[in-house]
């Protein structure tokens, strides 16, 4: 699965334009009208319908492992959080009533509500969310360093840690940061302590990795405890508790289910509808047949239904652009891309409208950007490198390019681009989109640079992962934010040192500038510098960006207040007001 699908698209601090597949633009969170007469509680039963990526299923409901977003979406409606994404998209106290933060930026404190507890009665305190965070930095958890457990390195000691090496059959280390940087004061009390200032912090504590974790359960049943959430009656202590889930390898239909009924212990503010039906195909296409047969209350559909998705009656579609990006990763330690003038012709060269495969175009917006609009940061006078800006930086400037490649020909291939090393572009081939895209993309740099020889390398199994990016000349790619940063998008990818920066990039003043806008905590001084960050990344091309992701769903239209956010998620604040009307 690529790196796009594996991330939980993050939030912004400022309102996001989106629009409706209509072509109305309207701003996030969508206008309501008046509040509608609900139905009675007993039939508020919302019923959605997604897709499961483990043929129908969800991949776990273990905080401490989650990586894609139906995942995220499910298990945060059980699992408490100190700090969540308000309808705004941004992070607000959610178990934690308030916090501190200490004047060097070090120290986070947060208070926690009184009274939390399980559904079983078991407490809810401070101890439960330093298990938890402890739980997943240790390497015997399993988490992913590279792409789940990294959002808590900021923590004193917390690399370290989970880089260390778990015992053989253990299921836990002896080592644990319990006592240092993540200290218990009192039940209700929790202060983490990082090893660096971290402007981003807050917002990374949204992930699930800090999520509380029921510790009697993880250790009685270790790996397979998420297997027994519902085994002596309801489960959570978030919004809702989970009364079942029926695998699809023990269910007797063709797809998973999940119900959630609404948590009459929650501390605050109860959600109207008072349960939740989830049902999960194994893909869009079953999903979205069983919608148009008028199960379910909400459904995704392939993009080529479009047209038959808005003209269902009673349905409406609507498109959320997403923080997330597409892009090629060309490698800077092979040639050509060793030189900048190929790679920032071969950018140049793409009019990134036109070779959107058709499928694609109603979910997806031409781009030159790294930072996707929505973010904090993003910054719409972003430059190509010819100086473009806007909508002129998505058609092709062939002079540019001509004049950049020819420079380099002439200089290592004798003046021929023929003798110039050849372009390799390794793409998913079981993906018909992608593989198109390869295809439109090679027949604009064919037609660009006469001779130069571009060709296509089949993969069945994807490009994903990050030890096989380090060997390929030119991948795509794609990143969806885990955080409202863009820290998430820069120095997560392209600082010279990051681990997810397997394309060899190096830009040593744009590293200054991310290193010190990571140790800002003020948002408005932090903001220029990613600017300057990006654009000297863009200009250099540390990636070759092609498009912004949507996110596309239809809803039945006796849903009222309920969405997916630009994160692909519905926010804990969205699922408190969203009710079934008349």
């Amino acid at each position: 699965m690529d790196q796009l699908n594996r991330k939980i698209l993050a939030l912004t601090s400022t309102i996001l334009l989106v629009f409706l597949l209509a072509g109305c633009g309207l701003p996030w969170p969508f206008p309501q009208p008046a509040p509608d007469p609900k139905l009675p509680d007993a039939q508020q039963v919302f019923r959605p319908l997604d897709g499961g990526p483990i043929g129908g299923d969800l991949e776990t409901l273990d905080p401490a492992l989650i990586q894609v977003s139906i995942d995220y979406g499910l298990a945060q409606l059980i699992f408490p959080q100190l700090v969540t994404l308000d309808d705004h998209l941004q992070p607000i106290d959610w178990a934690a009533e308030s916090h501190e933060i200490s004047a060097d930026g070090l120290a986070y404190t947060f208070h926690l509500h009184r009274g939390l507890t399980w559904a079983d009665g078991t407490p809810i305190d401070a101890t439960t969310f330093a298990y938890a965070i402890n739980r997943s930095l240790d390497p015997c958890t399993g988490a992913s360093p590279d792409v789940v457990a990294l959002h808590l390195y900021d923590l004193a000691g917390a690399e370290a840690f989970n880089t260390s090496v778990c015992p053989a059959g253990a299921i836990k280390t002896a080592t644990t940061l319990i006592g240092s940087s993540i200290q218990t004061p009192d039940p209700l009390t929790l202060r983490l302590t990082l090893a660096h200032p971290a402007g981003y912090f807050l917002s990374a504590l949204t992930w699930p990795t800090s999520w509380a974790a029921p510790q009697p359960l993880i250790e009685r049943y270790g790996i397979a405890w998420t297997d027994h959430l519902t085994d002596n009656g309801p489960f959570g202590g978030n919004l809702y508790l989970l009364t079942t889930w029926s695998h699809t390898r023990t269910s007797l239909t063709d797809h998973g289910d999940l119900a959630f009924d609404r948590n009459e212990r929650f501390w605050g503010r109860k959600p109207l509808l008072r349960r939740i039906e989830y049902a999960l195909y194994k893909d869009v296409s079953a999903e979205w047949s069983a919608f148009t047969q008028g199960k379910g209350d909400a459904s995704n559909f392939p993009s080529v239904q479009l047209a038959a998705a808005r003209a269902t009656k009673g349905v409406v579609v609507r498109q959320v652009p997403t923080l997330g990006i597409r892009f090629l990763r060309p490698n800077w330690q092979l040639a050509p891309f060793d030189d900048v003038r190929v790679r920032q012709a071969f950018s140049l060269a793409l009019d990134r409208t036109a070779i959107l495969p058709t499928a694609l175009r109603p979910v997806q917006q031409p781009s030159i950007h790294l930072v996707p609009e929505g973010m904090p940061g993003y910054n719409p006078d972003l430059a190509d490198a010819a100086g473009r800006t806007g909508k002129d930086a998505l058609s092709p400037d062939l002079a540019a390019a001509r004049t950049l490649a020819s420079g380099y020909a002439t200089e290592q291939c004798a003046g021929d681009f023929a003798k110039c090393p050849a372009v390799t572009y390794s793409v998913n081939d079981s993906s018909s989109s992608q593989l198109e895209l390869a295809q439109g993309i090679a027949a604009q740099w064919r037609q660009a640079f006469p001779g130069w020889v571009i060709q296509l390398m089949g993969t069945s199994h994807g490009v994903g992962d990050l030890k096989t990016f380090s060997n390929l000349q030119l991948s795509w790619d794609g990143w969806g934010a885990d955080y409202p940063d863009p820290q998430d998008f820069l120095s997560v990818l392209w600082a010279t040192h990051a681990s997810y920066n397997q394309s060899h990039v190096s830009v040593p003043q744009a590293d200054a500038l991310l290193a010190q806008a990571d140790n800002m905590s003020d948002l408005t001084t932090r903001m220029p510098l990613y600017q300057h960050a990006e654009q000297l990344l863009v200009t250099q091309g540390a990636a070759i960006p092609l498009a912004q992701t949507y996110a596309t769903y239809a809803l039945r239209s006796r849903v009222a207040d309920w969405r997916i956010a630009p994160t692909n998620s519905t926010p804990l604040s969205i699922w408190q007001t969203a009710y079934l009307k008349r």
